[in-house]
């Protein structure tokens, strides 16, 4: 059977998403990312895509939804790359999932989470997986595979 995996990402990165995609394709896993689970995004007065905070309340919908998703999800995989550390998204995922598994797994909620650094990227990590992750993979297609079919 295969694992549900909520996939962590700057979406707007075309780096992230192109290695989200090589995963996914990669299988038998079933990756997920938040990508298009609002059927409408929030626009300005001119027609302009408004990117909201997770702390912006206009955003409780879309934190709703992947509140749900990553409940749904056995484990989080993080793709870090230069613009992964600055994202308030990624940062919420991360910590979200962690309070969700942790009520569940307590100290093996770290198991659940894996930081994957994009090809060649050498910089900072998201601040909260400090504490939540104890592993971060260089880039290794093969090395999440077998993370994943590990048992937990």
């Amino acid at each position: 059977m295969t694992s549900p995996v909520y996939v962590s990402l700057d979406h707007q990165d075309p780096i992230q998403r192109r290695s989200f995609e090589e995963l996914a394709a990669r299988g038998p896993h079933r990756l997920d990312a938040h990508d298009r689970l609002l059927s409408e995004p929030l626009l300005d007065a001119r027609g302009r895509r408004v990117w909201l905070t997770p702390t912006d309340r206009r955003s409780e919908p879309l934190r709703d939804a992947l509140r749900e998703r990553l409940a749904q999800c056995d484990r989080l995989l993080v793709l870090i790359g230069p613009t992964t550390v600055e994202h308030v998204w990624v940062d919420w995922e991360i910590r979200t999932f962690f309070d969700i598994k942790h009520r569940h797994a307590a100290t093996r909620t770290w198991k659940y989470l894996r930081g994957l650094r994009m090809r060649g990227y050498r910089g900072a990590e998201p601040a909260a997986l400090a504490g939540r992750a104890t592993v971060t993979l260089d880039w290794s297609p093969a090395a999440v595979t077998r993370w994943l079919e590990t048992a937990l």
